[in-house]
C-alpha cells in the first residue's frame, strides 16, 4: 500500500474511533428518555405543609422544593433536563385544592433552568410537553420563576421561589420555561383536587 493511501486509511480510522466516541459520550451524558433518582421509584411521599390562617380563613400551605441536578455536583449521572433527577413526568406531585404553594427552585446545573407553572387544555396535559408548546397547548401560566443562573456563575447553586395561591382542582404541569427544555423532558405532572388532604408525590 502507498504511504498516501496508508495515511488516509489511518485518518479514516482515527475519525471513526472518535465519532465513536462522541456518541458514546453523548449517549451516556444526555440518555433521552431516562430518569434518574437518588431514591428510585417511589410510591408515595409525603411533601411537607403546615396549617394557617389568613384573613380569617384556614390555609394549607405547601413547601415544594425542586431541583435541576447537575453533574459533579454530587449526582455525576444527572440528566440535564430534570426536577430532582426525573424526566419525561416520571413524577407526579399531587396537591389539595384551595391550597397555597410555595415553590423553590435550585439549579446545580451548568444550564440556565426556569420553574414555571402552567395549566395545560385538557387533551394536551397527558402527552406531557410537546416541541414548541404554545399558547395553542397551554390555557394558563400559574407562575414561573424566570431564568435561574446556571452553577458556574461563582461556582454556586442559584434559586428562586413563586407562589402558587389558592390553587384550584385540576391538571398542571411544571416546567422549565426555557426554549427545548420541557420538551427535551424537564416537566413534572401536578394534580390538584380536593380529596387530597395530605399533599404528596410519586416517581415512577
Amino acid at each position: 500500500m502507498k504511504p498516501i493511501q496508508k495515511a488516509a486509511v489511518a485518518a479514516l480510522i482515527v475519525a471513526i474511533i472518535l465519532i465513536a466516541a462522541m456518541g458514546i459520550t453523548a449517549f451516556a451524558y444526555h440518555p433521552m428518555n431516562t430518569v434518574m433518582s437518588d431514591q428510585g421509584p417511589v410510591n408515595h411521599k409525603d411533601l411537607p405543609y403546615y396549617n394557617t390562617t389568613v384573613n380569617g380563613k384556614k390555609v394549607e400551605v405547601v413547601n415544594l422544593s425542586l431541583a435541576a441536578w447537575g453533574q459533579g455536583n454530587g449526582y455525576p449521572d444527572a440528566y440535564p433536563y430534570n426536577f430532582n433527577g426525573t424526566s419525561y413526568g416520571a413524577m407526579t406531585i399531587y396537591l389539595p385544592a384551595n391550597a397555597d404553594i410555595h415553590a423553590k427552585m435550585t439549579n446545580y446545573e451548568v444550564k440556565p433552568h426556569t420553574l414555571k407553572i402552567e395549566l395545560p387544555y385538557p387533551s394536551q396535559w397527558k402527552r406531557g410537553p410537546i416541541w414548541a408548546h404554545t399558547s395553542a397547548h397551554v390555557k394558563k401560566v400559574i407562575n414561573s420563576t424566570g431564568t435561574i443562573l446556571p452553577i458556574w456563575y461563582g461556582n454556586v447553586a442559584h434559586s428562586k421561589s413563586i407562589w402558587w395561591n389558592d390553587t384550584q382542582a385540576g391538571n398542571y404541569w411544571i416546567v422549565c420555561g426555557l426554549t427545548t427544555h420541557a420538551e427535551a423532558g424537564m416537566y413534572v405532572y401536578v394534580i390538584v383536587s380536593s380529596n387530597v388532604t395530605v399533599p404528596y408525590y410519586t416517581i415512577k
